[in-house]
């Protein structure tokens, strides 16, 4: 027991340290302070409202009044209406560091004198020659009874949550804004505030050159602050009710001119200064502070989690043990919760919760040591064992052999079976492996290797196979991790080659180095299909888009010019092509993606050439050329029907788009033997001899045609492998005067014809 005791405190300080350090990471601190902001989100507002109420000069004050600088006239008559209403101190934050017309200026003072109940604000300005302190005017801050320092503080992610309460001038200490604020509304509150952080709540006049700064977490309420815009106050209206004996903050709450930070409770648009400063005024007249643990007790409470988190996943494994790890983090999330709404005190939560997750691993790591300690110990056993008796067999008249043999035979099967085990995973895997010493010389590959580099040898070197493995456009040599990864074409062939150095063996001592070759075939396919489909949306669909388009400016155009008579059914007419290539086209992509099997239709070839031509003969009219069909009697076959009538529309559109103006198209359907023909013959000039073996390639196009027709040469591909799709071919004939393409597919014989196609 007492030593179980001890695995488990020695478990849990080494997890202690491993949080302390992952707790000085940025990362790590910065979720630990967002996972406190969240309770001050999910905190219910205090029972009582705030006494503290907001003048704002707001966006409805500056349309009636003007942009801001006001006249500082008009602020006096802000202020001695704040102090009529009866309001207990008025805290000014607005810079008042620039001088205006003396009249101005006097009249502002008078007010605040008057009022006997100002507090102005004074801040840290940055300028070309360093910080300097922005100070009020001298006659302005005599005319009220303090200044405060605006001094805010902002975390590594620029988040408002503590304020300095004292800051260091040339003429002594200086309190924050909302701590004089609250001085002079109730000291004693103020006190309480300030003894909470070892702060005397006297002031010091004395000149001080150098103190520790303290910063006091802000208590932040969720409920919004009674506010008042500046222009009813203005405008005359009788707030005594809502302003008696109440502190009131006046400031910025326009959305051009106001200072926002950004607070635990901001979620879109950051806060005003002021309202910063009326939460920290809340808090002290409240009473509600807000303190950290201190560190001694957040290491004693966060070393109590590292021991419960060890003792519980030392205890219990499997799916209990991911239940656990559900509940423990709940647990300790509620508790940290819990500390924050009643006893305002922030707990090392983040802390705690990377305990908790990192508890498993740091359990799981040391039992895997402790195993293979386990395990290593053994065999230095049974190496010892197996020395002692071979020793003992060594002496005359000691030990037998026959005991000795079965061992050895043992062990050598098991060895074999170790063997055939590992030769059986390397030759399973369909990526090529191959290992070489440290010197560069082959010791080991799988046949897949062997014979994607036709190796009939064990002579290749590492040196030899960088140089058969190149670089092209599209598989550039990308290093990848100090260059141990990376791109390349090996035997026209692309793979991703993965080098990794092997340790030393006793096959290998010095080592050596391990590579692995995944073909990437199947990724050059998909991109070519998506080229593909690129091409074919970009050009292949312009015509008729563009005479869709044509027609329809028109017809809004010109709505009654004779020109539009026939528009309509023009527009119909090439919406039905730019459906029936865009059908074929998609289709054919998504066999070649696996997407989409071969249908089984049966389909009668006269019907579909015939569905053909009425799609393409406005096209042919336009073009000056007749369509005609030669079919022999319902000729029935199986197959695609979508497929086979796209890669006729294909071919006749070719025809009409390369055939000479005043001829005919002609389109003939036949049996050849086994086979179904469709032939498609145009009249017009030949096509080149050294053409004719590439005119199926994609993006291929005849030298004498490149220009002088738009197009992508995906078309003709395109048909090849419809053709290909339903086990057929497709054959070009080109002679003096015309030109033929023939597509040539399996009749699949013992069709049953439905009557209706009979007719």
């Amino acid at each position: 027991m007492l030593r179980l005791w001890a695995e488990r405190f020695g478990l849990s300080l080494l997890l202690l340290i491993l949080v302390a350090v992952f707790s000085v990471i940025p990362l790590v601190r910065d979720s630990e302070l967002r996972l406190t902001d969240t309770f001050s989100r999910l905190a219910p507002p205090p029972a009582q409202r705030s006494v503290v109420v907001l003048v704002l000069i707001d966006d409805e004050s500056l349309r009636q009044y003007g942009r801001w600088p006001w006249s500082r006239e008009l602020l006096a008559r802000l202020i001695s209406k704040i102090a009529d209403s009866g309001a207990g101190v008025i805290g000014l934050d607005v810079l008042l560091s620039e001088p205006q017309t003396p009249e101005a200026d006097a009249a502002l003072q008078k007010a605040l004198k008057t009022s006997g109940r100002a507090v102005l604000v004074g801040k840290i300005g940055a300028f070309r020659d360093g910080p300097h302190w922005v100070e009020p005017l001298p006659a302005l801050a005599q005319a009220a009874i303090a200044v405060g320092h605006a001094h805010a503080v902002l975390d590594d992610d620029s988040i408002c949550r503590r304020f300095p309460p004292l800051e260091l001038t040339i003429d002594g200490p200086r309190w924050a804004f909302a701590v004089e604020v609250a001085r002079r509304t109730d000291q004693r509150r103020a006190s309480v505030f300030l003894n909470s952080y070892s702060i005397s709540d006297t002031d010091d006049p004395s000149t001080v050159t150098s103190a520790q700064p303290v910063l006091a977490l802000i208590p932040f309420r969720r409920d919004e602050f009674e506010t008042i815009s500046a222009s009813t106050l203005l405008q005359g209206g009788d707030l005594r009710a809502q302003l008696a004996g109440r502190p009131v903050l006046v400031g910025f709450g326009g959305t051009e001119i106001s200072d926002r930070l950004n607070t635990p409770l901001a979620t879109e648009l950051p806060a005003p200064g002021v309202e910063v400063h009326a939460q920290i005024l809340d808090g002290i007249l409240a009473g509600r502070l807000l303190h950290e643990v201190p560190t001694g007790f957040g290491v004693v409470l966060l070393a109590f989690t590292c021991l419960l988190v060890v003792v519980v996943f030392r205890r219990w494994r499997g799916w209990v043990s991911v239940s656990l790890l559900v509940v423990l983090a709940s647990a300790v999330y509620a508790i940290a919760f819990f500390a924050f709404l009643w006893a305002s005190r922030i707990l090392p939560a983040g802390a705690m919760l990377l305990a908790v997750i990192a508890g498993p691993v740091v359990v799981y790591a040391a039992d895997f040591a402790l195993v293979e300690r386990s395990v290593t110990r053994q065999l230095l056993g049974l190496r010892s064992w197996l020395t002692k008796q071979g020793n003992e067999a060594a002496t005359p008249g000691k030990g037998e052999l026959s005991w000795k043999l079965a061992l050895l035979q043992k062990l050598e099967t098991e060895l074999g079976s170790l063997y055939e085990l590992h030769k059986t995973l390397l030759e399973s895997t369909q990526d090529l492996v191959v290992i070489f010493d440290e010197k560069g010389s082959l010791l080991l590959n799988n046949q897949a290797f062997a014979a994607a580099l036709a190796l009939t040898s064990s002579e290749l070197t590492l040196e030899q196979l960088r140089t058969r493995w190149t670089s092209e456009e599209d598989a550039p040599l990308i290093p990848v991790s100090s260059g141990q990864e990376r791109e390349v074409y090996l035997n026209g062939k692309l793979y991703s080659v993965r080098m990794v150095p092997l340790p030393p063996t006793r096959l290998s001592p010095g080592g050596g180095t391990v590579l692995t070759f995944t073909d990437l075939q199947t990724r050059v396919e998909r991109d070519r299909a998506r080229a593909e489909a690129l091409a074919f949306i970009t050009h292949e669909l312009r015509t008729p888009l563009a005479s869709i388009q044509g027609f329809a400016d028109l017809m809004i155009r010109y709505p009654g010019s004779s020109d539009c008579e026939g528009a309509p059914e023009t527009i119909l007419w090439e919406s039905k092509r730019l459906l029936a290539l865009t059908n074929s086209y998609l289709d054919v992509l998504r066999l070649d993606a696996g997407a989409k099997p071969v249908r089984s239709d049966v389909l009668e070839l006269h019907d579909i050439t015939r569905q053909v031509f009425d799609i393409l003969r406005p096209l042919a009219a336009a073009a000056n050329m007749r369509l005609a069909l030669e079919s022999d009697a319902a000729i029935v076959m199986i197959g695609d029907a979508t497929l086979i009538s796209g890669a006729v529309l294909n071919l006749v559109s070719n025809a009409i788009k390369y055939g000479k103006p005043g001829t005919e198209i002609a389109v003939r359907c036949f049996t050849s033997g086994d086979d179904v023909v469709i032939s498609v013959r145009n009249q017009g000039d030949p096509i080149a001899t050294g053409d004719i073996p590439h005119l199926f390639d994609p993006y291929y196009r005849a030298h004498e045609v490149e220009s002088a027709k738009p197009g992508w040469g995906l078309g003709l591909a395109f048909v090849k492998r419809i053709a290909e799709k339903h086990g057929g071919s497709v054959q070009v004939k080109s002679e003096q005067s015309s030109t033929m393409f023939e597509i040539h597919l399996p009749a699949k014989t013992g069709v049953n014809v439905p009557s209706e196609v009979m007719g």
